[in-house]
C-alpha cells in the first residue's frame, strides 16, 4: 500500500474530487448548523412581538370564514379546496349564559346566542318623548321580490311615522321595482301614517348584472360597489331635505328590530351600524362583514399595499375583528367599517361633505369607505353589536 511521504504527495491527495466534496459537505452541514443555533438564540433573546404573534395565529388557521351567501349553501373552504356543509351533523347551537371574550381576529361568523336576560340588558331603553326627524335612503335594483316584506318591516317600526320620510333609488332594473316602488311609496304615506315617501328613477351606467353568485362573485366587487356608491350619492342628493338623521336600510332585509330607530339613536354617535346577520339552520350567522374594527395586523398590512389596492371583507380569513365578536365591550363600541344593510348617520355630516366614495379610498369604497372618511373628517363611528338586522 502506498502511503504518501512527501508535501507533493499529500497535495495530489487533498486535491482529489472525493475528498474535495467530502469537505464542501462538512462545510455546509457545519454552516447549517451554525444557522440553527443562532436562530435558537434570536427566538430567546427576540420573541415575537404582539403582531408577530397575531400574524402567526391568522396564517396558521385551518379553514377560510364562510361567504356570506345563503344560496351557496353555506360551505366553509379548508386550505384543501374541498368543501363540506360545516352545519350538517352538528346540534343546534347552545344559548350562552355569558358574554365571550372579544379574539384577537374574527375566524367565523358563526354569532352565539345569548340568553334573554342578557340581551334585555343590552337592549334597554329610557323612557322618552321622540322628536328626531328621519328620512330613510333605500337604493334598490331588481328587488321586486322582496318589496312587500320590506313594506310590513317598516310599518311595524315603533318609533313615530310622523317623523319619519322615505325615498327609494331605483336603478337599472329590468323587473318591475320601479312600479312596486312607487305603489309602494303611496301605500307608506296613505296607510301606514309616514311623513313622506317616493321613489326616484335614476339611469346610472356600468354596474354588474346577472344573478347573485355573479354580482357577488370577488372580482366583481370593485365595480358593483363603485355603482353602489353612485347610486347612494344620487339618493342622498335627491332626497335629504331637513331631516336630523338620516337611516340607510336595504330593501332585502328579512327582519328588523320594531324599535331600531330607537336603538340607533341611544347611541348618540354621528355613525352608527348594528349587526346585519342572517339566521341558517338553527344557527345566527354574520351577514354584512363590512362592519369591522381593524387590528394591529391589519393595519400593518395596508402599509404594503398600493394606494389603489381594495380589501374585500367575506372572501377569505381575516385579519379585523366583526362586529358581533366586540360584544364584551358592551353596547356601543368604536368600529372602523361599517355596511349598508342598516346603518344611522347624522344629517349635518352628510351636508357637510360625508358621503360613500365612489373609488378605492385607503383601500375600502362605499359604505366603508364613508367610515374611513367619516373618521378621518373627526365624526364618530360606532357599532352596536347587540342590535341584530337580520338579512
Amino acid at each position: 500500500m502506498y502511503v504518501p511521504c512527501s508535501v507533493t504527495d499529500i497535495r495530489k491527495l487533498c486535491c482529489s474530487g472525493p475528498v474535495i466534496t467530502c469537505l464542501l459537505a462538512l462545510n455546509l452541514i457545519g454552516t447549517f448548523i451554525m444557522i440553527l443555533l443562532l436562530m435558537e438564540v434570536r427566538k430567546v433573546h427576540n420573541p415575537l412581538s404582539s403582531q408577530d404573534k397575531l400574524r402567526r395565529l391568522y396564517e396558521e388557521r385551518q379553514f377560510l370564514p364562510v361567504f356570506e351567501n345563503v344560496q351557496s349553501h353555506n360551505r366553509l373552504f379548508p386550505e384543501n379546496g374541498t368543501d363540506t356543509d360545516i352545519f350538517q351533523e352538528q346540534e343546534p347551537e347552545k344559548v350562552l349564559d355569558y358574554i365571550p371574550p372579544v379574539p384577537k381576529m374574527s375566524d367565523s361568523d358563526v354569532v352565539p346566542s345569548l340568553t334573554k336576560e342578557i340581551m334585555e340588558q343590552y337592549l334597554e331603553l329610557p323612557d322618552k318623548n321622540y322628536t328626531d326627524t328621519i328620512v330613510v335612503f333605500t337604493p334598490m335594483r331588481n328587488s321586486a321580490e322582496h318589496l312587500a316584506t320590506y313594506e310590513t318591516q317598516l310599518a311595524k317600526l315603533s318609533y313615530p311615522h310622523n317623523l319619519i320620510s322615505l325615498y327609494f333609488g331605483e336603478d337599472s332594473s329590468d323587473d318591475r321595482t320601479f312600479i312596486i316602488a312607487k305603489m309602494l311609496a303611496k301605500r307608506l304615506t296613505t296607510n301606514h301614517g309616514f311623513k313622506r315617501s317616493k321613489a326616484f328613477h335614476f339611469n346610472i351606467t356600468g354596474g354588474v348584472h346577472g344573478v347573485w353568485g355573479d354580482i357577488h362573485e370577488r372580482t366583481m366587487q370593485f365595480a358593483r360597489r363603485k355603482h353602489l356608491a353612485k347610486s347612494r350619492n344620487l339618493l342622498l342628493h335627491r332626497g335629504l331635505k331637513d331631516e336630523k338623521w338620516v337611516l340607510w336600510i336595504d330593501c332585502d332585509i328579512s327582519q328588523l328590530p320594531i324599535d331600531l330607530i330607537q336603538q340607533l339613536l341611544f347611541a348618540n354617535k354621528d355613525v352608527v351600524s348594528p349587526c346585519c346577520l342572517y339566521r341558517y339552520k338553527n344557527f345566527k350567522r354574520n351577514y354584512d362583514k363590512n362592519i369591522w374594527r381593524e387590528t394591529d395586523v391589519s393595519l400593518e398590512d395596508q402599509k404594503h399595499m398600493s394606494r389603489d389596492q381594495l380589501v374585500l371583507e367575506g372572501y377569505g380569513p381575516t385579519s379585523r375583528i366583526y362586529l358581533p365578536d366586540l360584544r364584551a365591550e358592551g353596547r356601543v363600541v368604536p368600529i372602523d367599517g361599517v355596511g349598508g344593510c342598516a346603518l344611522l348617520v347624522r344629517a349635518d355630516c352628510h351636508r357637510k361633505g360625508l358621503v360613500f366614495p365612489e373609488d378605492v379610498y385607503e383601500h375600502v369604497i362605499e359604505t366603508e369607505g364613508l367610515a374611513k372618511m367619516a373618521k378621518k373628517m373627526g365624526y364618530s363611528v360606532y357599532g352596536m353589536p347587540f342590535v341584530e338586522v337580520f338579512h
